[in-house]
C-alpha cells in the first residue's frame, strides 16, 4: 500500500512539472520559430559600435545574451527602437541592456 501511495505521489509531481514546463517550452519554441532573420542582438551591438569579438573572454555571457534575444518577448519594441536609429532607449525593454552597457564600458576602458 505504501508503494502505491509513493508511486501516485511521484506521478503527481511529474505531472505537475510537465503541466508547467510543456506550455513554457511551446511558447519559447513559437517565439524562436516566429522570428526571421538575424538576432536583433547583432544590430544592437552595431548600434553601440560593438562587435561579437568585443565579448572575447565573455563567451558564456554572450551565449546567454543570444539566448535572451532569441526568446525575448519585446520584439516589437526592439524593432521600433532599431528603426529610430537612437543609441539609447533599449534599457527600457531589452533584457540585454546591462550586458551591452557593460561590454561598451569594457571596450572603452581597454582602449588607450
Amino acid at each position: 500500500m505504501d508503494t502505491l501511495v509513493t508511486g501516485v505521489a511521484i506521478a503527481a509531481v511529474v505531472g505537475l512539472i510537465a503541466a508547467i514546463a510543456v506550455p513554457a517550452l511551446v511558447l519559447a519554441w513559437r517565439r524562436v520559430m516566429g522570428q526571421e532573420g538575424p538576432l536583433r542582438l547583432a544590430q544592437a551591438l552595431r548600434r553601440r559600435a560593438l562587435a561579437p569579438e568585443d565579448a572575447t573572454g565573455q563567451e558564456r555571457a554572450f551565449a546567454v545574451a543570444a539566448r535572451r534575444c532569441a526568446l525575448c518577448s519585446s520584439v516589437e519594441e526592439c524593432d521600433a527602437w532599431l528603426a529610430t536609429g537612437a543609441r539609447e532607449g533599449s534599457e527600457h525593454f531589452c533584457p540585454n541592456a546591462t550586458f551591452l552597457e557593460n561590454l561598451e564600458r569594457e571596450k572603452k576602458r581597454a582602449q588607450p
